[in-house]
């Protein structure tokens, strides 16, 4: 046994494990509660010194740290998830002194029985414990075993314990708090980044809005500027809407909505491709192309598949389908040009053309 006569260089070694514990890192908080447990188990020559941490409801614990004498068996993958109705009387012991010492296990009350039988499967024949505490929280408990032989524990090694348990208790609070807090802020970006999807998604279609539409110009357009590439713009619009919905009611008239979008979507499937619901029953389309003749190859596409969603539209002048009319606009924008103004006159001309559309009968594409 040890004499103790090391006391002083054991609380240097507890200094300095304390002292690299906060500015540890994850990583070497776990070697440091290793080395922590195991200058213990040294220091009074125990057979085994041991870390288990409570759930959160405190009903159960594991063990998460073991350190074992050479020749003897680790238990560490046998003591997971020990429920309270497992070990009662230990449980009720550390929850109300955040202590179990025990020099003898042959010693312990009727009410502990199960916790005697543990002992007896281990071969452990004396056993102390001392809680994990911090912020008056219970996290776990520190532990140390004597195998095959009885020991009567010391104040002194009671108080050393007790000094290894306040500093694994810290670190591990930390650590939690630390966990915590990259959990908030993992939650948050997760949040905002839901709430950004939300701001900028048709809650109809599922597609961009006119929010998303007017980040996606101001993109656009720079970039354009700085390559020296084209830029096209379709507004579409579904031909006589209001007498969709007057003949077959709203929800028809949302779902016909929702059919349009993905049809859009469908036809546009390049990723400089961008289809936005503008608004009520327009929709528009971005295209960065090097000609006005590939956007409206395009517009014609679009035109066409709306066409054969076959959307029954009887109570309209360009029956029996459901049918579109499209404005479109393309610029090539000059490396001096303004962006709002560009933006402006891409929108403008595209609103137009839609105009004109409607004038010459529907079901058709006029560009400007």
């Amino acid at each position: 046994m040890c004499t103790h006569n090391n006391h002083r260089s054991f609380d240097q070694l507890l200094s300095q494990l304390s002292t690299r514990l906060i500015n540890s890192e994850s990583a070497e908080t776990q070697d440091c509660i290793a080395e922590a447990i195991a200058a213990f188990g040294s220091y009074v020559d125990a057979d085994r010194c041991y870390v288990f941490e409570f759930s959160d409801t405190m009903t159960s614990m594991s063990n998460t740290h073991e350190w074992v004498r050479d020749g003897l068996s680790a238990h560490i993958d046998d003591l997971q998830g020990i429920t309270e109705e497992e070990l009662p009387y230990f449980f009720n012991l550390m929850k109300n002194t955040f202590r179990f010492i025990v020099h003898d296990v042959r010693t312990l009350p009727e009410a502990a029985r199960n916790e005697k039988l543990e002992f007896e499967r281990e071969d452990i024949c004396s056993v102390v414990c001392i809680g994990l505490v911090a912020n008056q929280k219970l996290l776990g408990f520190v532990g140390c075993d004597m195998v095959h032989k009885r020991y009567h524990w010391t104040d002194d090694d009671v108080r050393h314990l007790s000094l290894v348990a306040d500093m694994i208790a810290n670190s591990l609070e930390r650590q939690r708090t630390y966990q915590q807090l990259i959990d908030t802020q993992r939650q948050l970006k997760e949040a905002n980044s839901k709430l950004q999807a939300l701001a900028t998604r048709d809650g109809l279609t599922g597609i961009p809005n006119r929010r998303a539409l007017d980040e996606k110009l101001l993109e656009e357009v720079r970039r354009a500027k700085r390559q020296g590439t084209g830029l096209a713009i379709l507004l579409i619009d579904i031909d006589h809407f209001k007498a969709f919905n007057d003949t077959y009611g709203h929800l028809k008239g949302d779902e016909a909505l929702k059919q349009v979008a993905t049809c859009l979507d469908a036809v546009m499937q390049r990723s400089t491709d961008f289809v936005a619901r503008y608004g009520g029953e327009e929709f528009a389309v971005l295209i960065s192309t090097d000609s006005a003749w590939q956007a409206l190859r395009k517009a014609n596409e679009l035109l066409d598949a709306i066409e054969q969603l076959s959307i029954e539209h009887k109570n309209s002048p360009t029956e029996p389908y459901l049918t579109v009319s499209i404005g479109g606009y393309f610029e090539l924008p000059q490396p001096d040009a303004e962006v709002a103004s560009t933006i402006s006159r891409l929108i403008d001309n595209a609103d137009q053309g839609l105009y004109q559309a409607k004038a010459d009968g529907r079901n058709c594409i006029r560009f400007r």
